[in-house]
């Protein structure tokens, strides 16, 4: 599950930094080998892959250190290393530590790193992933071939004392074989699991969480999404009667059910105008990359179908794959139902969130067109009740996104705005009261 949640990991980093595919499952490995190499136990290699699969876990944080693959001006590149070593509890037993692997992780030998800390101040751990990270970032490995060998060996036998201690590059040259290249290829390290027992993990429930994180840092649009559809999913399905175990995978899937969101361009995401009708389906290819990505992790069968269908519609008008009424299970409705709750009662940068009255009007609406649950949007409607009354929202008017009907609220729909269905802007919306 790690292993492949790191892809898309990766594609957020390669908007960042221009990483090439599969960064992360490359650092991973080759901390791996040099954790064996070094005599670590198995438990401190655990520890190390999963520290080398999430390095850059802190999306938010990293882009406020980085841009265009460069520390910005002024930022000491500590932040996203906080962060992510914090993230990182949420998938820890309480006894274990990953001994700041994550947080020291771009610390240089001779102390010129973010946090000023030389060699012999850090875990050896982390001096792995430093070394691994950086040689990736360098050298593209996974797309290079066995000449690029020695240009490795020598930059880093010359970054030795100043980047990297000498005890690391001995290990790094040591296992830098060809080999190691062909492994490490894309067409090789795809398809690699890799060879470690997390054993520290606490539960799946923490992995779908931190996940959530890094989904909704995607965009400040929205930065609590996929948490907010998680906690409601589970709601209902305790409200239906769910075992506990079952409605743990309806939270998880409703944790994930954007993950596919992390392929999408962030220029598509966030694009300061209307999207032409490559850019539109680009968009929507992030339900089918839920599915894709998913469907890679082992029992996750069930909990891929739910997340990835949270587009489907009853009427068979949704997408990704145009299922019916007949086709969707009672999870996978609950997830389209809450999916679209969610966005429109959430605050966002550019719009308080929508009471729940006119949301449930939607919704309504939605149900009479047969692309949502009547049952599932009434049990929605005694959940989340608020008793909020219409003198305040009669002030407001309604606009229509013209290409999906979705329903913004307020006095003008800003430029910046982009539906949260389709992506279309602010003035693609027509007032309809």
């Amino acid at each position: 599950m790690l292993s492949v949640l790191s892809e898309a990991l990766d594609s957020v980093e390669k908007e960042v930094l221009g990483v090439t595919d599969h960064h992360a499952k490359r650092v991973a490995w080759m901390c791996i080998q040099m954790g064996r190499h070094a005599g670590m136990t198995e438990e401190e290699i655990s520890e190390l892959a999963v520290a080398a699969l999430l390095h850059d876990n802190a999306l938010n944080e990293y882009k406020q250190d980085y841009e265009n693959g460069r520390l910005r001006f002024g930022a000491s590149g500590k932040k996203h290393c906080i962060a992510g070593e914090e993230n990182l509890k949420l998938i820890l037993k309480e006894e274990k530590q990953l001994r700041n692997f994550v947080l020291y992780h771009h610390e240089c030998a001779d102390g010129s790193g973010a946090f000023g800390k030389t060699a012999e101040e850090v875990s050896l751990g982390a001096q792995l992933v430093h070394i691994a990270d950086e040689v990736d970032l360098q050298f593209a490995i996974g797309q290079s071939d066995e000449a690029a060998l020695d240009r490795i060996q020598s930059y880093v036998k010359e970054a030795e004392g100043r980047l990297f201690s000498k005890q690391v590059v001995e290990m790094f040259l040591e296992i830098l074989t060809p080999e190691l290249f062909e492994v490490l290829s894309d067409e090789r390290i795809e398809k690699l699991t890799l060879e470690y027992e997390p054993i520290f993990m606490e539960t799946n429930r923490g992995l779908a969480e931190l996940f959530a994180r890094i989904i909704d840092y995607k965009s400040p649009f929205t930065k609590v999404h996929s948490i907010g559809v998680a906690e409601k999913a589970e709601h209902l399905a305790n409200c239906l009667g769910y075992e506990k175990e079952h409605a743990d995978k309806v939270y998880m899937a409703g944790a994930l059910h954007d993950i596919g969101k992390l392929l999408v361009d962030i220029e598509v995401l966030e694009k300061p105008g209307r999207l032409d009708e490559a850019e539109y389906k680009h968009i929507q290819s992030h339900a089918y990359e839920t599915y894709r990505l998913l469907s890679k992790i082992e029992g996750f069968e069930e909990i891929r179908d739910w997340a990835s269908y949270h587009h489907e519609k009853l009427n068979g008008k949704g997408y990704p794959f145009g299922l019916t009424a007949t086709e969707m299970s009672e999870e996978a409705k609950i997830l389209a139902c809450v999916d679209i709750y969610q966005a429109l009662t959430e605050d966002r940068p550019y719009k308080v969130g929508m009471s729940h009255k006119k949301a449930i009007g939607i919704l309504d609406e939605l149900v009479e067109k047969e692309e949502l649950d009547r049952e599932i949007v009434d049990r929605i409607d005694k959940e989340y009740d608020d008793g909020d009354s219409d003198v305040i929202m009669e002030r407001l008017a309604l606009f229509q996104c013209s290409v999906c009907g979705y329903v913004y609220e307020g006095d003008v729909v800003p430029y910046e705005y982009q539906c949260p269905v389709c992506g279309q802007m602010g003035h693609e919306f027509v007032r309809i009261k």
